[in-house]
């Protein structure tokens, strides 16, 4: 189930005045949303019809009509389950515990799907292919992620160099060729470190593609590819665990993109990888 009243609770911050009209009238009536007119939205949001119809897009739907949908199944959903998201490790059992987390893993991936762009991650990874060298940065919960993608485009016998260390990066950066590409890996995209990272790159005129969940990054701004998932945390933010399911998700739809340009030859690598290390 596709959480529309999540996705416009996490990006409201970031949206413009009129969007943030729109995002507050929905959030405060959403059963009344569903059953109303476009223009009796934009009267009662101070908007117009076309504001109505972008900020569906902006949260990732087709239009008003498939955000109408979505918001009916959710609050359907809602009522019929009547669970929070919210883990109390005090008060919930075990079985509370392994259905908020499965739920709130599931609503993320959901979620990612909706929003995702799927023309980005095939121009991402067509610049991964003809990279001479693919280089992948990730700190915090985001570095596991930035592993796992190294040992995967290995296996295609793509040259991908990741690390979790900023020098190390400035220093492969700073020897890069001109064909060379930096996959940045971030929850935020707010991380100091990740800011200058990106922005070195983009100094020296290396084509940089970004993993984020933050919409309005500044790091995402410096990047000439943002591929953006969704933001699903609730009171466990810190263990960032639906996130990092996501970004492997999305590091595995990229993986096999890049293998897909490959053809064959990309089945021949993985079955020799294989062979060797069982």
């Amino acid at each position: 189930m596709f959480s529309v009243l999540s996705q416009i609770s996490k990006r409201q911050e970031y949206m413009t005045p009129v969007e943030q009209r729109i995002a507050t009238f929905i959030l405060e009536n959403p059963r009344k949303v569903i059953n109303m007119p476009v223009k009796d939205i934009a009267t009662n949001s101070n908007t117009s019809d076309a504001a109505i119809v972008r900020f569906a897009k902006r949260v990732g739907l087709a239009g008003i009509k498939e955000l109408k949908v979505e918001l009916a199944k959710e609050l359907h959903t809602l009522e019929k389950e009547n669970i929070s998201r919210v883990i109390d490790l005090e008060r919930d059992n075990h079985k509370d515990i392994f259905d908020k987390v499965f739920k709130n893993t599931i609503q993320a991936l959901y979620n990612t799907e909706k929003i995702v762009s799927r023309d980005v991650m095939k121009e991402a990874a067509h610049l991964i292919l003809q990279a001479g060298n693919t280089f992948i940065y990730g700190v915090g919960d985001s570095a596991n992620v930035g592993q796992d993608m190294e040992q995967k485009l290995h296996r295609v016998n793509v040259n991908a160099f990741f690390t979790a260390d900023k020098y190390l990066c400035f220093t492969r950066l700073s020897n890069a060729a001109e064909n060379d590409v930096l996959f940045v890996i971030t929850l935020s995209g707010k991380t100091k470190e990740v800011i200058e990272v990106v922005k070195k790159a983009k100094s020296l005129g290396i084509k940089t593609v970004i993993l984020t969940q933050n919409h309005a990054s500044i790091a995402k701004r410096h990047s000439d590819l943002a591929i953006e998932i969704t933001e699903e945390e609730t009171n466990i933010q810190y263990m960032n665990m639906t996130s990092r399911i996501a970004q492997l998700v999305i590091c595995d739809v990229l993986f096999f993109y890049v293998c897909r340009e490959l053809g064959t030859s990309a089945y021949d690598n993985i079955i020799k990888t294989y062979d060797a290390t069982h």
